[in-house]
């Protein structure tokens, strides 16, 4: 199967999303750099390249995620899949605290944890995106 991602997929996937990162949420429209398909499950562990697959994530999620499907979680020690958009909703997952990402669960943790989504840059940029009323 060809890792390809199409003009038509990568239309869908980004539409899907509402142009935002699936993962921290920063539209497209305020990136610096273009979003790009990630795939939740990497070819590398036989992840394949379809809908199901595939989430919208802007350039810093995606590589820090890079080839990793997750981590062992802070409080428990235990291995953790990161946060699946397609299985999972990011409501029950995560809330915006401040501008800060706060975790709900062991899945939450270790994605926020691996993705950086509270690094003083990220945080920095929701609150400007919070005071313009864009998030």
């Amino acid at each position: 199967m060809s890792n390809s991602i199409s003009l038509h997929l990568r239309k869908f996937i980004a539409e899907r999303s509402l142009n935002r990162c699936e993962y921290c949420l920063l539209p497209q429209a305020l990136a610096l750099h273009k979003h790009e398909p990630d795939h939740i499950i990497p070819v590398q562990h036989g992840g394949e390249t379809n809908k199901e697959n595939l989430a919208f994530s802007c350039m810093r999620c995606n590589r820090n995620k890079g080839p990793n499907v997750g981590s062992f979680d802070p409080e428990t020690g235990k291995l953790v899949p990161f946060y699946n958009p397609r299985k999972q909703n990011w409501d029950e997952h995560f809330k915006i605290k401040d501008a800060i990402i706060i975790p709900l669960t062991p899945e939450a943790r270790v994605t926020v944890m691996i993705f950086r989504l509270n690094n003083e840059d990220r945080i920095t940029e929701r609150k400007c995106m919070k005071e313009a009323g864009l998030l």
